[in-house]
Parts: C-alpha cells; structure tokens; sequence
C-alpha cells in the first residue's frame, strides 16, 4: 500500500473514532476526486476531507498543498456528490487532514477552506 493510501486510511480511522461516520473514500466526480466523504454524529454536517500524508515538513506543511486550484476542484467534485446524491441543502464543510508518517501524528483541520 502506498503512502497516501496508507494515511488516508488513517485519516479515515481518525475521523470514525471523533464522531464521523464515513460515507465514502476516493469518491470521483469526472477528473476531481474526494479522499473521504463523512457526517458528523453530532451535527449532521456533510464534510469533504482533503488528506495529506507526509513524513517530515522540510518542504512545508501538508496543508499548505492544498492549493486554492485544489481547494476549487476539491469544490467541484463536491457540488457533483451534491448533485448526484439529491443532496441540494446540506450543511458542508471542507476539511484537511494532516498524517505524519515518523513519528506518527494526525492533525485534523476542521473548516480548513
């Protein structure tokens, strides 16, 4: 398993475990795509969750990869996940999780963009 698969599955754990249930992982629309897609236990709230995996910051944070051309694409395919589930009103958020591989640590960044 690679890298990135590797922490976004942590990231899915993570977020299980904070009160998230987890709709989807890797969910596609057209050439966008969503690492994971969860609600909120508590709220209700729709959360579209960007991963980033790294194992140390010598080239910066992971978050700061998340790029405002990310950040709209990352938009975009959430529109089209609203769309194709009938979902017109959800309350949305969009979230950066942060994995560090050595040592390990996760960072959630809620409401990130």
């Amino acid at each position: 398993m690679n890298t990135g698969k590797w922490g976004e599955r942590l990231a899915a754990w993570y977020l299980f475990f904070h009160g998230c249930r987890i709709l989807e992982r890797n969910y596609r629309y057209g050439r966008y795509e969503i690492d994971i897609v969860a609600r909120e236990r508590r709220s209700g709230i729709l959360v579209f969750v960007e991963v980033k995996t790294r194992s140390n910051t010598a080239f910066g944070l992971p978050r700061d990869a998340v790029t405002a051309q990310k950040q709209l694409f990352l938009t975009r395919a959430a529109q089209g996940y609203l769309k194709q589930r009938r979902i017109p009103d959800a309350h949305t958020r969009f979230d950066v999780v942060e994995v560090y591989t050595n040592p390990l640590r996760i960072i959630h960044l809620p409401g990130a963009f």
